[in-house]
């Protein structure tokens, strides 16, 4: 009880400081001079390109690798995204939706809170050895959102100029995020190959660092969010919560368990698979709207409901992965 009282309180504690930031320069009681915007996202590329590495690195360092039917978890993690997004649209054919409306409900689906939700309820639930098992979940996560995610989204909208795929791949291969992630992975699996020990104190150091950074990560979240937009989409943003919260992670759990990792690391990498297949949409699915000329209030209030439902859904993850 007290593991997912301490994830919610996390998850309160960021997005209040972030509405408090938010009203504190609306109110003028703090300066335009100062750059509010521009230092959230100096805060972002701080915990994403410094902090997490980091854990990456000692996550790696420790878990148990030798098991061959790992090679699942990025076929699953892609899996996910793509079936949320097929579904969403689904579901945009299904209540006769405009292309601009249906392509929003393609991103919520599609696009999947892996990093600070994710990353911060498998390491509350299951210990520090989940996050390398989250990391390979979530290895070809930015590759599939640039190149299948984006162009879906764009098909269903506008956008001026083009971009060829030559372009997206140098994007994708030049994204210091991406460089940054993959080099920690690499390192800490050359870490766990070779006979050095892990320093006692970095398991102590992972202790404080995951949820600090869930937490830095969510002030952004907080500062940006906007209660207005979720009263004319109830309706859809609701389907989009049975897609992400049932359906997916109905299906994605039992083709883990059909591939045989139902016993893996006594049920941790079932659980995991679980936990981050029932995850919100990311803050990224808010961005292709703006880009390609989508339904934006429909893909905030999806965003905004569904992550506030994490508050009914994190207690029931919490009482079934103690079955596993």
């Amino acid at each position: 009880m007290g593991t997912f009282l301490y994830a919610l309180g996390i998850i309160i504690l960021g997005l209040c400081i972030g509405k408090v930031i938010r009203w504190l320069v609306e109110s003028q009681r703090l300066p335009a001079s100062l750059g509010i915007g521009r230092i959230l996202k100096l805060l972002v590329r701080f915990v994403l390109l410094g902090i997490n590495p980091l854990i990456l690195i000692g996550a790696f360092w420790i878990v148990d690798l030798s098991e061959f039917n790992l090679i699942y978890l990025p076929i699953l993690g892609v899996t996910t995204i793509i079936l949320g997004g097929l579904l969403g649209i689904a579901v945009g054919k299904l209540l006769k939706l405009n292309r601009a409306q249906t392509g929003s409900l393609f991103v919520s689906g599609a696009f999947v809170n892996l990093g600070s939700f994710g990353t911060l309820f498998c390491f509350l639930l299951f210990g520090e050895a989940s996050l390398a098992f989250v990391a390979l979940f979530r290895i070809f996560e930015e590759f599939v959102y640039y190149t299948v995610a984006f162009p879906i989204a764009k098909a269903f909208g506008t956008k001026q100029g083009e971009e060829d795929n030559r372009s997206v791949i140098l994007k994708i291969l030049k994204d210091p995020f991406i460089i940054v992630s993959f080099t920690a992975i690499v390192i800490g699996g050359c870490l766990n190959l070779s006979s050095l020990e892990r320093p006692i104190f970095y398991g102590h150091l992972n202790q404080t660092l995951v949820p600090i950074s869930t937490l830095l990560l969510l002030i952004p979240i907080g500062f940006s969010m906007n209660f207005k937009s979720v009263k004319g989409y109830l309706r859809e943003s609701f389907f989009i919560s049975a897609i992400k919260f049932v359906i997916v992670p109905g299906i994605i759990t039992t083709m883990a368990f059909l591939f045989g990792m139902g016993e893996m690391h006594n049920g941790m990498v079932l659980g995991v698979i679980l936990v981050l297949s029932a995850m919100p949409p990311a803050v990224s699915s808010l961005i292709p709207p703006q880009l390609f000329k989508l339904d934006v209030d429909l893909a905030n209030s999806s965003w905004l409901l569904n992550t506030a439902l994490l508050f009914i859904v994190l207690p029931i993850l919490y009482f079934v992965v103690q079955l596993f």
